[in-house]
């Protein structure tokens, strides 16, 4: 009941900041690689964002090439004294101005309640304009709660039979706390597949095409092996896919300037 109050009384005084939380299908698909890429798309075009790692093993450090000294376990943990500059102090900053609540580097998941989750987010929401949380394949009460405050859930899958049909499951389990409008598919590795159309990809997944990021699978493996996110190496087609992306979902947002950006964009 605390836990719903503090919910409503969230959506009612409404949040400073926006949440986009992004999901896998399966293992494998891509959460990482896109929540990392979107973030830092955010930053360089908005600033103030911030990315959080709630994934069983956290791996946005790796990415990112940073050695956090804190974690989310970490934060949680003294919510009972936080405030704006002790969650500050929490974060690990990137060259690019992003910052990182870093997750755990032993595998966990359901440590902690999902009031804990809705104390930190609720700091997080008023100090951040973006935040970006890597899910990653945690499927858990919290999960489903960050599901719930995000302004949209990126459910990450590749165009290939079992992906496709776990992303329907993942739907589903997430479409029984959370708006399945607010649910939106991103195809990672996206390539053509004679017979298979983008409407056969939403119909077997249960959720309607938001994006699609083109399969480049050598410069994102060597991008995540050297540390170096796509983001920050100029504008490659990929580089220019996730700005894209972060364009699309701040689109209606009141003082983001509105410019021609299509080349990726579902139709």
């Amino acid at each position: 009941m605390r836990l719903t109050a503090a919910q409503r009384r969230t959506q009612k005084e409404g949040p400073k900041g926006k949440v986009f939380s992004v999901v896998n299908a399966k293992g494998g698909s891509g959460a990482t690689t896109v929540a990392v890429n979107l973030a830092l798309a955010l930053q360089a075009a908005h600033g103030h964002t911030a990315l959080v790692d709630l994934a069983p093993l956290g791996h946005t450090a790796l990415h990112l090439n940073v050695k956090p000294s804190f974690n989310v376990a970490d934060a949680i943990r003294n919510l009972h004294r936080m405030d704006s500059s002790l969650l500050e102090s929490f974060m690990t900053r990137h060259g690019g101005g992003l910052q990182l609540l870093a997750g755990t580097n032993i595998p966990a998941v359901g440590e902690h309640s999902t009031a804990e989750f809705m104390k930190l987010f609720e700091m997080m929401v008023a100090h951040y304009r973006y935040v970006v949380v890597d899910a990653s394949t945690r499927f858990d009460a919290a999960t489903r709660l960050i599901a719930n405050l995000s302004e949209k859930v990126l459910l990450v899958a590749c165009t290939d039979v079992a992906s496709l049909w776990s992303a329907a499951r993942v739907q589903q389990y997430l479409g029984e706390s959370v708006n399945r409008e607010r649910v939106g598919l991103v195809l990672n590795r996206f390539r053509k597949v004679p017979g298979f159309s983008e409407a056969d990809a939403e119909s077997a997944a249960g959720a309607k095409l938001l994006w699609r990021v083109p399969n480049q699978y050598f410069a994102i493996s060597t991008a995540i092996d050297r540390g170096t996110p796509v983001m920050a190496q100029g504008h490659s087609e990929i580089a220019r896919c996730f700005a894209g992306l972060a364009q699309e979902l701040t689109s209606n947002d009141i003082d983001v300037k509105r410019t021609a950006w299509s080349l990726f964009k579902s139709v």
